[in-house]
């Protein structure tokens, strides 16, 4: 089951906002078993959206189009929707219901341009969106299904939490669900990394991929569900391979993974002595998703005094060029290590800095395992 995703609006060409949508919609597919074919973004133009319904179809059995339903005179996706599948416009006085309540409970005035909110190609299921006016739909074109959705982000997770989730589930139930293992690693660059992913699998049915984001090299393996048995055994021999190398798995992130180590802590205390704030920038965001109750913080200065006994304190430090300290205390216990960067790393300040704050989150993320 492939799946086409076209993003409907001028504020995405036009680079005023990311097109985060595609990226949410495909990685809710991809965790269905469902592989996404093409991301297409157009402006608010009705030859371009027309030419985008045709073309993107031809490549996918499921099509999601998202933007271009809401109450002004550029929200026309509905129309152009109606007309490529050769269906009239149809009003739905529920949802028009549904809108003067949200609206007037708000305070809001209803005014008539919002009724275009209301017309849906005939057949066409209507999928609630409970967090805004614009309601989202589902009809088959053709062989096609195709689903029509709003454009703000949350409202399409609203949509998605609402009905189209477990619709998309059950259509999924029996397909043949393509299956990706991946692997985080560092230490080794692309090439090498791939060159021992290749010779391993070499004449092996198994697709291959390789995916850079610094300091890490991702390796991913994808095969049907069907071919499961026959191949498990050349992934765990992939997974040997891989092993001296490999940090995570299976999307699974280091600062993820600490961070929930850390809720088990009361106070932390993080000291980055290197120029910048790409530590920071690396772990505080999963520190503030699982540590909201708890009381962290970040320095760029060693703290002279002992830790408390309840405190976690993690330091990383430069020793050289090519050189870190990083160290961990935890009420009487001390542990440090010292990393060097790779040769092919350590050329390059920022991507040296960027290998030193992966390290230490590996190298905290590994002792607390024995330590709480």
């Amino acid at each position: 089951m492939r799946a086409a995703i076209l993003c409907v609006g001028t504020e995405l060409t036009s680079g005023q906002i990311l097109n985060k949508n595609a990226a949410w919609l495909s990685t809710k597919l991809r965790h269905l078993g469902v592989r996404t074919s093409s991301h297409l973004v157009v402006p608010d133009d009705r030859d371009l959206i027309l030419s985008a319904l045709h073309y993107c179809s031809k490549n996918c059995d499921t099509l999601f189009v998202t933007g271009g339903l809401g109450p002004t005179t550029d929200d026309f996706t509905r129309e152009l929707v109606a007309e490529w599948s050769m269906q009239p416009l149809v009003f739905d006085e529920t949802s028009w219901h549904q809108i003067t309540e949200r609206l007037t409970s708000r305070g809001i005035q209803v005014r008539e341009a919002q009724r275009q909110q209301c017309l849906f190609p005939q057949g066409a299921r209507i999928l609630v969106n409970p967090d805004g006016t614009a309601n989202a739909f589902y009809l088959r074109v053709a062989d096609k299904d195709v689903f029509v959705l709003p454009g703000p982000p949350k409202e399409i997770a609203a949509v998605w939490a609402n009905e189209l989730g477990q619709l998309l589930q059950s259509q999924t139930a029996g397909i043949d669900k393509m299956i990706t293992y991946s692997w985080d690693t560092l230490g080794l660059g692309e090439s090498d990394i791939a060159h021992l992913t290749e010779t391993c699998l070499q004449n092996i049915s198994i697709e291959k991929g390789y995916r850079v984001h610094l300091p890490y090299v991702e390796v991913k393996a994808s095969f049907l569900e069907s071919e499961k048995s026959a191949l498990l055994p050349h992934i765990q021999r992939l997974e040997k391979t891989l092993s001296a190398y490999t940090v995570t798995r299976n999307g699974d992130t280091i600062p993820d993974l600490l961070a929930q180590q850390l809720t088990q802590v009361k106070k932390i205390e993080v000291v980055d002595s290197f120029p910048g704030a790409i530590l920071f920038d690396r772990l505080s965001p999963a520190i503030r998703a699982q540590l909201n109750n708890k009381i962290w913080n970040f320095s760029s200065v060693a703290n002279s005094e002992p830790a408390e006994s309840q405190t976690l304190r993690m330091t990383l430090e430069p020793l050289d060029a090519t050189r870190a300290l990083c160290k961990l205390q935890y009420k009487d216990a001390h542990f440090k290590d010292i990393f060097e960067a790779p040769l092919f790393i350590s050329k390059v300040s920022e991507r040296k800095a960027l290998y030193f704050a992966e390290r230490a989150m590996i190298f905290w993320h590994k002792t607390l395992k024995n330590l709480i």
